[in-house]
């Protein structure tokens, strides 16, 4: 090479680097459950997954991502607590314990760094009544979720259903069970009863006597409980003899969910609504498998959303020309929205506090999932 060329060479190479040097810095901090309760749930690997995937893609100029990761433990306090820190370090975006005990202080900590708290996987509907400007959740609310899954039920062909409540996860556990019922009763069908339970539970039989002293044995069952707990209750109601439905949530969408039931043929009817078709072979699938042959620990549709998560604020940063707080989220609210992994088209302009998508509801054929229906439902009493 001639000492031209080579300067050529040196010039271009330097001018790269000054480009990239001069590109926003786009700072997420996850405070996200590695172990715990809630850690079969942490959106950690998918939100990676994308970062990586769009920094190694991206042209001179482009945001550069920094993902700050760090266990909270299951704990909300601990949650909060990393959310100060991330702030700390200059955080435009931070997440934390999805559920309102944790998000609610840490969106109040958030706004007077402008900063954005965008939770991947948060449903709970108290977090759209909190009035927090600041608060964006990756995932529609849970009365939309009970809604779908009353509409999929009762197009199965069922009438009357039994709901299985809990306060300890506040409304997702408590309320939205509430909400099915009451679309359910709206459609036709009938709540003929309603028991507590406890998270954590192994011993479902207090609650299995009751169901079958029931004068007429329920055609479903719907509860919104984590594994391996629905895991357990579906395979002792089987063991009971009973063979209605068993629906549930978002929770149910955990992939130890075959291995903890056990038997292929208890799970056929067993349906659950979640935040994106998996176990398809579907774009979702397809975004995992290759995440997971890159050596990322993806578990399922927790880690699609991160990649929205990610993928959302990366390019709502690019199209605002900012990684400025007040700025990329008033671009991650643009109309039009941005391609997602868990949807073709990811809007938050219409509610600007949860995203406008399909909500898909999942079942079993022979001990693989199937897509029941992904039809938007239309009666939605508790958003009214």
């Amino acid at each position: 090479m001639d000492k031209l060329t080579l300067g050529a060479a040196v010039l271009t190479a330097g001018l790269f680097q000054a480009a990239h040097a001069g590109a926003a810095e786009l700072k997420i901090g996850l405070a996200v459950a590695m172990t715990g309760t809630y850690a079969p749930y942490s959106e950690a690997e998918g939100a990676r997954c994308m970062a990586d995937k769009l920094n190694k893609a991206a042209s001179p100029g482009d945001p550069k991502i920094e993902l700050m990761i760090e266990d909270n433990r299951s704990d909300p306090q601990l949650s909060v607590s990393l959310g100060q820190k991330f702030l700390d370090a200059g955080a435009q975006v931070i997440t934390g314990v999805p559920f309102p005990d944790a998000l609610i202080p840490t969106a109040q900590i958030a706004a007077p760094y402008g900063a954005t708290v965008f939770s991947a996987p948060n449903t709970q509907l108290e977090m759209q009544q909190a009035g927090l400007d600041n608060f964006i959740a990756g995932a529609v609310p849970d009365p939309i979720n009970a809604a779908a899954t009353a509409n999929a039920l009762y197009g199965k062909g069922a009438r009357t259903v039994a709901l299985l409540v809990s306060p300890d996860a506040g409304s997702y556990s408590e309320k939205l069970p509430e909400w099915f019922g009451e679309v359910f009763e709206h459609s036709g069908g009938k709540v003929v009863s309603k028991l507590n339970y406890s998270w954590g539970t192994t011993d479902w039989s207090p609650q299995i006597a009751s169901i079958k002293a029931l004068p007429q044995k329920p055609d479903a069952i719907h509860i919104c409980a984590v594994l391996p707990d629905v895991g357990i209750l579906i395979r002792q109601l089987r063991a009971n003899g009973y063979d209605g439905w068993v629906t549930g949530c978002d929770a149910f969408d955990d992939k130890s969910l075959e291995g903890t039931v056990g038997n292929a043929a208890a799970l056929d009817k067993v349906m659950f609504t979640t935040h994106g078709a998996t176990g398809i072979d579907g774009p979702i699938d397809h975004f995992l498998a290759q995440c997971k042959a890159d050596g990322y620990k993806v578990n399922g549709i927790f880690d699609a959303l991160g990649a929205d998560m990610v993928q959302v604020s990366y390019e709502a940063a690019k199209k605002a020309g900012t990684t400025e707080p007040a700025a990329l989220r008033e671009a991650i609210r643009a109309p039009g929205g941005y391609a997602g992994t868990t949807a073709p088209t990811i809007s938050f302009a219409e509610k600007k506090g949860y995203p406008v998508k399909a909500v898909p509801v999942m079942g079993f054929a022979n001990g693989k999932r199937v897509l029941i229906t992904d039809t938007p439902p239309t009666y939605v009493p508790a958003l009214k």
